[in-house]
């Protein structure tokens, strides 16, 4: 199997870059986009006109509510961050992360993830992700326009073919979906709440981000969660006199 890397934009604020970045997709070959809670029409006039012959993207492209719909079949998730924040997270330059994607794309699905023009990603979703492309700027002046990034970001996965298979042997396993991971940690979470696992309330959000980090960097397959799932619920259950 082999898939072109998808384009997901996390609120994107103006026509004129939705337009861009389906211009920038046509340019080098990408044809998948998903939009998640825009905050403008896809196909606004303004966007359709900026595509310049990539409209055919932007009717195309899947609308969301959430990141967790947007990436329910993805197995590699790629953030896209200007800065490196703080979060244990591995920064991959970008021509070393098109040559991992390029491998990646030989046994299932990879997302590069693009946050609204305002704020970027913030760490909620970069959270999800499992790894950060980074795109070496100035340091001085590391602010990138997002359809200036959704190019360079197109030219370089288009500059790489790779013909290597992945180093990784799945088996009769795959990568898990996003879905599925999802589902795991709100089993997780679950069984967490139910030994009062968080004990002060209002320190629960990040925690609970510290931990779906850690998930996300495993990496794990459908057959880790399926046997984490299978020992979690054996483990909460009373034991046996």
């Amino acid at each position: 199997m082999t898939a072109s890397p998808i384009f997901l934009l996390q609120a994107p604020q103006l026509p004129e870059n939705l337009g861009a970045v389906a211009r920038a997709m046509g340019n080098f070959g990408l044809k998948e986009l998903r939009v998640i809670a825009p905050q403008c029409d896809v196909l606004d006039p303004k966007a359709l006109a900026t595509s310049a012959g990539a409209e055919f993207i932007l009717e195309t492209a899947k609308i969301y509510e959430t990141l967790e719909q947007a990436t329910h079949d993805i197995h590699w998730l790629y953030g896209t961050c200007a800065v490196q924040r703080h979060l244990i997270k591995e920064y991959v330059p970008i021509r070393a992360a098109a040559n991992l994607i390029a491998a990646q794309t030989q046994s299932g699905q990879v997302g590069i993830l693009f946050g609204p023009e305002r704020t970027g990603l913030i760490n909620e979703h970069l959270a999800r992700c499992h790894s950060i492309i980074q795109v070496p700027v100035n340091p001085e002046f590391s602010s990138m326009n997002l359809a200036q990034a959704s190019v360079i970001i197109a030219y370089e996965l288009s500059s790489y073919v790779s013909t290597a298979t992945p180093t990784m042997v799945y088996g009769e396993t795959c990568p898990a979906p996003q879905a599925q991971l999802q589902a795991f940690l709100n089993f997780l979470e679950a069984k967490l709440d139910a030994i009062n696992y968080w004990r002060v309330p209002g320190k629960k959000p990040l925690m609970k981000q510290n931990l779906e980090n850690v998930f996300t960097r495993l990496q794990p397959t459908e057959q880790d969660l399926r046997s984490l799932w299978g020992m979690i619920n054996l483990l909460s259950k009373s034991p046996r006199s």
